[in-house]
């Protein structure tokens, strides 16, 4: 019987802790850091969807999700005049066909709280803030005792069997893994120039909709979206998605100055028509708005076959970045999953030493999950260029598109393809046979069926093809 497997993860944001959860279950000794003095439990809305549902369910946390998730009625089109051009109802049936706004939303932080939750009183999991890592070598990959050395920026070291980066796009975990001398794998969307989404808070007002509310406006230089979402009553949530290059903004990001970004989106949507002067003042001046976060629309393109390289490995956003999507939160639940199946599958049989088990695991989780993951990096689908217009024709064609898409409810299976609908999400009995163990919570029942006829025929019957 092979030593319980010691494990070190980086990043303690979505996959790192659903990771640590799955590992317990194999009784893996691990370590889960976060360079943060506390849970990050910050963020915007994130929902699941396809897949996600599924593994929500698997993992237990169905009543905590649904009881924390944020009650939006569903996602409507306003014009620059606040006139309601089509509305698209959430759908409640506990399954998988959602629309734009899923019956499974929850506020980031809220999510992360609950993941934490499952190893909070798990014997083998030790959760340690305030912590990073300086560097990481490890022993040649033929050696079957071989480790991962790692020093820590306080000047610990200590070895490990597995070492996963979860850090997300900007992992350093990525970086060191793939040597100084390898190319950044980070990609700009291209399309109608490069863009970024942005998100902040406001103070509300009564008239504030509990509806997720998107404004397409008037293209300038760049291509301009501004939203709304309401996930308590005292406050109201924009969001800033736009195409297109402007020098302002690409400077501020790239000086990380709070004030310079705010001044930068500022001079983006400021006039832009709706209450775009509003939102604009509020976040010059709002104490609530210095949650300003933005991001470049980006992909991370790993050459196949480097989401891991010996006994280090990556997993979520490190691994396959897709900004925006609405699927990075399903597959920071999934990915981890199966990483921790295909090295339990592996770990303490006759035929594969306990290094060979994490280094062949580690591989066989890519060659599984990264053909689903990956599908649509490089491109934008039809339905992408008609949601997100870059021309005032092209938002003409939305709103007037859109009350017909509504009617013929076109919005359930949002985001589904037929390679996501088809694919299997695996089944690994080592993970879902052992149902006692220290951790307080238990896993719900999962089906043993892979196929998700239910996706297959929502994909054909709308005729999407993201």
């Amino acid at each position: 019987m092979a030593a319980p497997l010691k494990v070190l993860i980086i990043g303690g944001g979505i996959a790192g802790p659903a990771l640590a959860y799955w590992l317990s279950r194999i009784d893996a000794k691990v370590t889960l850091i976060e360079r943060s003095p506390h849970i990050r439990a910050s963020g915007q809305q994130v929902d699941l969807r396809a897949q996600g549902v599924y593994m929500m369910k698997k993992m237990g946390i169905e009543d905590a999700v649904q009881a924390a998730a944020v009650r939006e009625s569903g996602t409507q089109l306003v014009d620059t005049n606040g006139r309601t051009k089509a509305f698209f109802p959430t759908v409640q049936n506990g399954a998988l066909k959602q629309s734009f706004t899923s019956e499974y939303e929850i506020m980031r932080g809220d999510l992360v709280n609950i993941l934490y939750s499952l190893t909070q009183n798990c014997e083998n999991v030790n959760h340690l803030f305030y912590t990073t890592v300086d560097s990481i070598t490890q022993d040649d990959e033929n050696d079957p005792h071989g480790k991962v050395h790692v020093n820590f920026t306080h000047g610990a070291q200590e070895d490990f069997d597995l070492v996963v980066g979860a850090e997300g796009t900007g992992s350093k975990t990525r970086a060191m893994m793939l040597g100084p001398d390898a190319p950044d794998p980070r990609r700009r969307v291209e399309g109608a120039g490069k863009g970024f989404i942005g998100y902040f808070s406001i103070p509300s007002k009564p008239e504030d909709s509990d509806r997720g509310t998107f404004c397409h406006l008037p293209k300038t230089s760049v291509s301009r979206i501004i939203a709304t979402r309401k996930d308590c009553p005292e406050i109201t949530r924009i969001y800033m998605l736009m195409y297109g290059t402007d020098d302002a903004l690409e400077k501020a990001y790239a000086s990380g100055n709070l004030a310079q970004l705010k001044k930068a989106f500022a001079g983006i949507y400021q006039d832009g028509g709706w209450e775009c002067n509003r939102f604009m003042e509020a976040l010059q001046n709002a104490p609530e708005a210095d949650d300003l976060y933005c991001t470049p629309l980006e992909e991370v393109h790993l050459p196949r076959g480097s989401w891991s390289k010996g006994r280090v490995v990556l997993v979520g956003d490190s691994a396959h970045t897709k900004t925006p999507e609405g699927f990075g939160t399903t597959w920071g639940l999934i990915g981890p999953y199966i990483l921790a199946g295909e090295i339990a599958a592996l770990y303490g049989t006759a035929r594969w030493t306990p290094s060979a088990a994490v280094i062949q695991g580690a591989k066989n989780y890519e060659e599984k999950f990264r053909p689903v993951v990956t599908a649509r990096h490089g491109s934008r689908s039809w339905i992408e260029y008609v949601t997100l217009p870059t021309s005032r024709l092209g938002t003409r064609l939305l709103h007037t598109f859109a009350p017909v898409a509504a009617h013929l409810r076109f919005d359930q299976g949002c985001g589904l393809d037929r390679r996501t609908t088809k694919w299997r999400l695996p089944h690994y009995p080592e993970l879902t046979n052992q149902l006692e163990k220290v951790c307080s919570t238990a896993a719900s029942s999962f089906p043993d069926s892979y196929y998700y006829p239910e996706l297959a025929k929502l994909s054909i019957d709308s005729g999407w093809t993201w």
